[in-house]
């Protein structure tokens, strides 16, 4: 029996129509998980001890967004290895949007040095929304007796490795800013790390090393206090918290810009439906009146995009860090 062209013109439309049905069933999963998401508690993983600036800027986010969600958001610290732990306990997690985490910076330079401790930023993890960027602070102790970076640097010459300078880490920010230093204005400085903002900050204080890079937070009251001499700031423009207190480049470190940023990220292969909703929603509580005063006041800037912007910019931070920790030569075994 012969098949008729209009025959053939239904089977044809049978046949698309159920590779439609296909498709959709295919889609089905993805699009109930976004329109029913969040189905349970969501977890905000802070990488650092309770306390802290990134602990209750973690907290004050989840507030917002447990109002926007409509569901409770809760923050679990995983602290350890300098934000490795956490990161890498949120990199493990299920890809569903239930479970975030608060990182920055850090992420690059840790897949730059290779310390991110069993995963793969670039590859694990997705970002979100970026929330914030700031600089680091450069400090000295009152008896070095100096008041500006011209001073500090004149002195560093007279006394060529006899003075240190104290991070808060080997590897980390402070660490690459100091070693940028040394090597943009041709001194020698020791670094001496220590395991966090606040015990270097101390050594400042009472006098154990010259000079400390830690974070504007960090600093603020002992500044303020006259324990601590604020010389400069590592990023491109001032603070208005210390609207006196100059960039590095303003001072004649030619070039010199250093800043740090906060954001959210989630597991790989999390749908992009979620992340689009996320991203709107924590920008959001973000730019609201109380979080926005938080990041303020902890010596920072408010900074939001969304995942492709965030995107762009670890790529381009992975290239400019990874040139600089070549140029300086950092070890993370100093």
């Amino acid at each position: 029996m012969a098949i008729r062209d209009d025959d053939r013109f239904a089977c044809c439309n049978v046949r698309r129509s159920l590779l439609a049905c296909a498709s959709l069933v295919l889609l089905c999963p993805a699009v109930a998980r976004a329109a029913d998401y969040p189905s349970r508690i969501v977890t905000i993983i802070v990488p650092f001890p309770p306390g802290g600036s990134t602990d209750i800027q973690g907290r004050l986010i989840a507030k917002g967004l447990s109002e926007r969600l409509g569901k409770p958001v809760i923050v679990e610290n995983h602290a350890g290895a300098g934000g490795g732990v956490g990161s890498g306990y949120a990199a493990r997690a299920a890809a569903d949007g239930h479970t975030l985490l608060l990182a920055g910076s850090t992420l690059v330079i840790e897949q730059v040095l290779g310390t991110h401790f069993g995963f793969d930023p670039e590859r694990d993890l997705v970002p979100v929304a970026l929330l914030a960027e700031g600089p680091l602070i450069l400090v000295a102790t009152p008896t070095l007796g100096v008041k500006n970076v011209s001073a500090l640097l004149a002195l560093v010459r007279q006394k060529p490795g006899q003075l240190a300078y104290a991070s808060f880490g080997a590897g980390s920010h402070g660490h690459l800013a100091g070693e940028m230093l040394k090597a943009a204005a041709h001194v020698d400085l020791v670094h001496v790390p220590y395991k966090g903002g606040a015990p270097a900050l101390l050594a400042v204080v009472s006098g154990q090393v010259a000079v400390g890079i830690v974070s504007p937070i960090t600093a603020m009251e002992s500044i303020r206090a006259g324990k601590v001499v604020a010389l400069a700031v590592t990023g491109s423009r001032r603070l208005p918290a210390l609207p006196s207190v100059p960039t590095l480049a303003e001072s004649g470190v030619s070039g010199f810009k250093l800043e740090l940023w906060s954001a959210i990220f989630v597991p790989a292969k999390t749908p992009r439906e979620i992340i689009a909703r996320l991203s709107k929603e924590i920008i959001a509580v973000v730019h609201s009146a109380e979080v926005t005063r938080f990041i303020e006041d902890q010596g920072a800037f408010v900074d939001t995009s969304g995942p492709d912007e965030v995107s762009r910019r670890v790529k381009s931070d992975f290239a400019s860090i990874s040139r600089l920790v070549k140029a300086v030569n950092l070890r993370v075994d100093e």
